[in-house]
């Protein structure tokens, strides 16, 4: 079986082979990212592309599996800082004030931006009320 790969280099067209794999590694990548998870394994495209490209398909598998590991890991991160931002907005309500209504944790856990969180901390810390915490929290997410 033919491969581009083989292809291009009968060819002797070395720059756009490196065009034509840089296109191909986009589509894996949207593929990956973009198809639901029962459709297509990684494992099946892997297999796909190693048997479609064989002198160069694992090293586009494996560039794309290092940056979906990175982004991973960098989505990890973004949701840990933002849990932990959460739990110490919650944290300084129940030491001030014992019990948070459930109405003022419920809205905490839909904020996405950790500045916003950390001027609630903040306000947290300062407020006289639960119900004046809960006015600034309102006004904070419109």
């Amino acid at each position: 079986m033919r491969t581009v790969a083989d292809s291009l280099t009968e060819q002797g067209v070395q720059q756009d082979m490196w065009t034509g794999l840089e296109y191909i590694e986009a589509v894996l990548r949207y593929v990956i990212t973009a198809a639901p998870i029962d459709n297509i394994s990684y494992e099946d495209l892997w297999s796909i592309v190693d048997e479609s490209l064989p002198h160069i398909g694992g090293e586009i598998m494996r560039t794309i599996a290092d940056s979906l590991i990175e982004q991973g890991v960098q989505q990890g991160i973004q949701q840990g800082i933002l849990e932990a931002a959460k739990e110490a907005v919650l944290d300084s309500l129940e030491v001030r004030f014992e019990v948070v209504p459930q109405s003022i944790a419920e809205t905490l856990s839909k904020i996405t931006d950790p500045s916003i969180l950390r001027i609630l901390h903040r306000k947290a810390m300062k407020v006289a009320t639960l119900e004046e915490f809960g006015h600034l929290l309102d006004l904070m997410i419109q």
